[in-house]
């Protein structure tokens, strides 16, 4: 039996997981790292980067600000 996610929290919303709370984060926090996101969720960061890779978000370095599900186009 695989383990379960637990729930996360974010301004004051209760997310299924930390999957699910990493969308608002990006979208309030678009060009942050997976440490800062991390921090900013209080969990730890691989996590976030586990869930970033997972739903496709890309590293903050290559991450567009106006839309952090997409590359930038440099």
């Amino acid at each position: 039996m695989g383990r379960r996610a637990l729930p996360q929290t974010y301004l004051g919303t209760t997310y299924p997981s930390i999957g699910w709370a990493l969308g608002d984060a990006l979208r309030d926090h678009p060009t942050a790292s997976d440490q800062q996101i991390a921090e900013i969720l209080d969990t730890e960061a691989s996590k976030v980067q586990y869930w970033r890779t997972k739903i496709g978000v890309p590293e903050f370095r290559r991450r567009d600000p106006r839309n952090p599900y997409r590359e930038t186009d440099k």
